[in-house]
């Protein structure tokens, strides 16, 4: 393949289809309260746990660049004598992917400081084009190596349309590091084991929806990831506890980890999340039906910087799940108040578990999700207020035995307090709602469905 770059009819470097605005500065998660999605997360190279990667423009594998220029007006220009650190630290901030590409005209320099920032995360809007970028990075004249440009790649668009031999492919692209599959039902386990294998830079992946995904390939993640700081499995019912306890084992920077309706989910692997994985900040066990009050708490001990909680459907959990309120609790003299703060055997009876008492408060919690927990009470609730000042959004939805104490007891949150969902909660009554308005100065949105009482003074008051 011949390049000129200042002959008439330019050819460039071939390129794949970006969407407009992608060079956005990157979010920290460290410092975002909104982790719906890891699609638009930390960049890795400012994470909280390394260090950032060295800044240099892309190396040429064809001869072009050793031909000699026809323009020394432009070797003499001043934006050629540029560093290429600031090259690219500028070309970073340029919003429109046209101005991007039309860089790679200036000059060589200019193309090698720009042309990886185009391939760092090509739209793929669909099949034909996925199809293009691999026949490009599988040519063997190629100006550059595009494969080791590629960092991101999201199939959302793509969905079931991707099959395991197009998925394979990705095995070229060994400097991945965020990768979307979600609703990619047709690749199998073994498509999904050989990509992963090849990709050790992998910092954030999402499974959700690959319903052919087993331990094997979660396997295969765990020992070959280990700066694995983020990962979805919802929907993914073939893994079980295995695959969990390889991601404990060995990805110990693990910050998000989804694990909704896997069924196969118990207590030793939740566990094992929560002992090994010191920075968790936000895990998901939403209809994770064998999690019992065991493997929650170890969350609350040991999580120490969890900031999204979410057991919604999760009917085994009691009152001993949650942190207890430290006036409950009275220890006789000379016996450490906080002994209790360890976790009991494994083989202990959740009936027989003693009132969870914590050596710190959970500052950092802001979203907690207790939909169908129907066996909490009011205590559980005074306990999760004491322990967790600065709660946000807090969903207790068809959580049938709370009443008006646990409502008053959430109006010690006052300001902090901005989405509340009570739906279903027939023994509320006006009054507690009324003293929640009052309290809870800063509150965006109450859910309320299905309670029976009559709310017309505390709606006014909210109002």
């Amino acid at each position: 393949m011949s390049i000129d770059l200042h002959d008439g009819n330019r050819r460039l470097p071939p390129y794949p289809t970006m969407p407009h605005q992608v060079f956005k500065r990157p979010i920290s998660p460290a410092q975002s309260s909104d982790s719906q999605s890891d699609a638009g997360d930390d960049d890795p190279n400012k994470s909280t746990f390394f260090p950032p990667i060295d800044v240099a423009p892309a190396q040429w594998i064809s001869k072009i660049h050793l031909l000699s220029s026809r323009s020394p007006q432009i070797q003499d220009s001043p934006a050629s004598k540029l560093p290429p650190e600031i090259l690219i630290h500028v070309f970073k901030n340029l919003h429109s992917t046209k101005d991007l590409h039309s860089c790679l005209f200036v000059s060589r320099t200019w193309c090698e400081c720009s042309v990886e920032l185009i391939w760092h995360k090509p739209a793929i809007s669909r099949l034909h084009t996925f199809i293009k970028i691999m026949s490009i990075i599988s040519k063997q004249d190629q100006t550059f190596t595009y494969a080791r440009f590629i960092r991101r790649l999201n199939f959302v668009a793509v969905g079931r349309e991707l099959t395991s031999s197009l998925f394979s492919r990705l095995c070229m692209c060994t400097r991945l590091e965020r990768l979307t599959l979600v609703g990619c039902s047709a690749i199998t386990d073994e498509a999904l084991e050989i990509v992963l294998l090849a990709c050790p830079n992998l910092v954030a992946i999402d499974l959700t929806g690959v319903i052919e995904a087993t331990d094997r390939a979660i396997t295969a993640l765990a020992r070959t990831c280990e700066r694995l700081q983020g990962i979805n499995l919802g929907g993914c019912r073939a893994i079980t506890s295995e695959g969990v306890f390889a991601l404990a084992k060995h990805c110990n920077l693990l910050r998000r980890v989804k694990l909704s309706f896997i069924e196969a989910i118990n207590d030793e692997a939740v566990s094992a999340l929560a002992q090994s994985c010191p920075y968790l900040l936000e895990i998901d066990l939403n209809g994770c039906r064998h999690v019992t009050d065991l493997g929650v708490r170890d969350l609350w001990i040991h999580s120490k910087y969890m900031r999204e909680m979410r057991l919604a459907h999760c009917s085994n959990l009691t009152d001993a799940a949650f942190p207890s309120s430290v006036k409950e609790i009275i220890p006789p003299s000379g016996v450490n108040p906080f002994a209790q703060s360890t976790q009991p055997p494994p083989t202990a009876d959740p009936e027989d578990l003693p009132p969870l008492v914590l050596n710190r408060s959970f500052d950092h919690l802001r979203m907690l999700d207790l939909t169908s927990c129907a066996k909490i009470t009011d205590e559980a609730i005074e306990g999760i207020v004491s322990n967790c000042p600065k709660i946000r959004n807090l969903v207790v939805a068809k959580c049938s035995l709370l009443s008006d104490a646990a409502v008053e007891s959430l109006c010690k949150l006052g300001k902090h307090l901005h989405y509340l969902h009570l739906g279903h909660i027939t023994s509320i009554t006006d009054r507690s709602v009324s003293q929640l308005a009052r309290s809870c100065t800063r509150l965006k949105y109450i859910d309320l469905a299905s309670v029976y009482s009559s709310f017309t003074a505390s709606c006014t008051i909210c109002c």
